[in-house]
């Protein structure tokens, strides 16, 4: 093994997906690169456009560490993933090599689970330095009816990682245990994975990924905004990718039976994204900016949450928290892992969501103590204590 590294060189953050798009994965990524910028700590950033991570970082004075920012050579994009094809782990090792002696990095943190990752760990493991892997996701979840396509997913992902052997998912339909599978052999090869929620960590710790440890995602510097007037029109927020497993549908038809049940006027819930449905109470707001989805949450009494069994930790909870905005959810258990700040329906349909919006919206005191549960999730997880924790389990490596 190489020297052990310690926290105070460098940390390489990793990830296989384009920082251009923010989806939830990117989000998380920009989150704690800004995090450990605004602590001190140099930072290198390699990943699919990283110079779009190049502007002063938030939290981050004059005089400290610059952020480094390499984007590997693209070799095209993987159809329907959008992912940014980099070619093989093996081509991608001496990039990963020379970046780290470069830059004096003393541990790798990646966020994906292909060819970059892939190498990142690879390296990381001969030269002696500590890798972690963050998992976004290990519900993976796709159409049952692309089965059939399952042996093509686990070749190419073995072709593109290098990866031969490991662990299998087995828990639900074959394309879904092959994505899932992917993520596990990244995981397995890490020296710790990290799990933004408590639920992932343990479905992670069943099926063989090794040392897991529940870590959050780093919530945003708090942006406390006063709760509004409880007189009024209830006012809720949904703001995610629209892709079936975030079940917008889900929110579009209890706001139809709140309409029917009450009336229209009641209570209106904007969507951040879509184009414009004839749907009572609705607004469609098309594409939006963060600091637009910032004012749409500060308008909001609440955001809503709709997926089921998919979601680990859904970065836009902890914008809702760091707004002192608590969240409406549909899955039980994202109700169990956001504890106080979250309000869970009765069921996970529309049913179930109509009838706990109408309870809302006749007592508003029913917001106030999830309210004070989201200020609490959110001062939990700023940067600072995120970054403090991040070195403890970096420094608990030993080679």
């Amino acid at each position: 093994m190489g020297e052990n590294k310690t926290t105070a060189s460098a940390v390489l953050m990793v990830c296989d997906y384009s920082l251009k798009y923010l989806g939830g994965a990117q989000t998380a990524f920009r989150r704690q690169v800004e995090a450990l910028a605004s602590q001190g700590i140099p930072v290198v950033v390699l990943a699919p456009d990283a110079d779009a991570l190049q502007h002063p970082v938030a939290g981050a004075d004059a005089g400290q560490h610059p952020l480094v920012t390499i984007a590997p050579p693209r070799r095209g994009t993987i159809p329907v993933l959008d992912l940014p094809l980099l070619g093989r782990a093996r081509d991608l090792e001496p990039l990963v090599a020379a970046t780290i002696r470069r830059h004096d990095v003393g541990a790798v943190v990646v966020h994906s689970e292909f060819a970059l990752a892939s190498a990142a760990i690879a390296v990381a493991k001969r030269l002696g330095i500590p890798s972690l892997h963050t998992v976004h996701t290990f519900f993976w979840r796709a159409p049952a009816a692309l089965a059939p396509f399952a042996p093509l997913v686990s070749r190419v992902h073995s072709t593109l990682t290098g990866i031969r052997g490991g662990n299998r998912s087995t828990d639900s339909h074959p394309m879904n245990n092959a994505l899932r599978t992917m993520t596990l052999r990244i995981a397995q090869r890490a020296d710790i994975v990290l799990s933004p929620s408590q639920h992932q960590a343990e479905a992670l710790r069943r099926a063989g990924a090794g040392r897991v440890e529940a870590f959050s995602n780093v919530a945003q510097p708090l942006q406390l905004s006063a709760p509004r007037d409880g007189g009024g029109r209830l006012h809720l927020l949904w703001v995610a990718r629209f892709a079936p497993e975030k079940r917008l549908a889900v929110a579009l038809d209890a706001m139809r039976l709140v309409a029917e049940r009450i009336g229209p006027d009641r209570v209106h819930l904007d969507v951040a994204g879509g184009t414009h449905r004839p749907v009572p109470g609705v607004t469609f707001h098309g594409p939006v900016s963060g600091e637009r989805v910032g004012e749409l949450m500060d308008a909001a009494d609440a955001a809503l949450i709709t997926s089921l069994g998919f979601d680990n930790q859904p970065m836009v909870a902890l914008e809702a928290f760091a707004h002192g905005r608590p969240v409406i959810v549909s899955d039980p258990v994202l109700a169990t892992e956001f504890a106080d700040a979250a309000i869970g329906s009765p069921t996970p349909d529309a049913e179930g969501l109509a009838e706990l919006v109408i309870q809302l919206e006749a007592d508003r005191a029913l917001l106030a103590g999830p309210r004070d549960g989201a200020v609490a999730y959110a001062r939990e997880r700023q940067p600072a204590a995120h970054v403090a924790r991040l070195q403890e389990l970096i420094a608990s490596v030993q080679r």
